[in-house]
């Protein structure tokens, strides 16, 4: 039994409708975290006059101030200019726009497009790392030091 190779245009297909969706994922993930850094700042500005008197607000609110910048650019959407002849976003798309005239030319602009999402979600996932972890020092710091100022 000889199993065929799968079709490239499907398997393209399917990689930028997965692309797609973690790119979907990554942006709610993105805002759950702005929601949650914005409440968590509250209580931390609270309670400012308990920390010790070296840190001053603004070193406070510095962490706040990166993670919601690398959620900015996060959720901001990047849709780099390449050589691509389907894959517009232009404000009044016409179907015209979309027709696939030669198979070799689809199939470049099909592993195009997964270049340019995988791009993106790259990106994407990287931010929202780098800002989880700043969120997640940020409240082990936060506790050390309310520890410490009840001490």
């Amino acid at each position: 039994m000889t199993e065929e190779a799968p079709d490239p245009e499907l398997h393209f297909g399917n990689l930028i409708g997965a692309y797609t969706d973690a790119i979907r994922v990554s942006d709610f993930k993105a805002n759950l975290t702005v929601l949650f850094v914005a409440i968590m700042m509250g209580p931390v500005v609270a309670s400012r006059d308990k920390f010790p008197a070296f840190l001053s607000l603004p070193l406070i609110l510095a962490p706040f101030i990166i993670v919601f910048i690398c959620l900015l650019v996060c959720v901001y959407p990047r849709y780099p200019r390449r050589e691509t002849r389907n894959f517009l976003v232009v404000p009044n798309p016409k179907k015209s726009d979309f027709v696939f005239s030669d198979k070799e030319t689809d199939l470049d602009q099909l592993k195009l497009r997964c270049v340019i999402l995988s791009g993106i979600l790259f990106r994407k996932t990287l931010f929202l790392q780098i800002s989880f972890l700043i969120c997640l020092v940020s409240i082990a710091f936060t506790f050390v030091m309310l520890v410490y100022s009840l001490v």
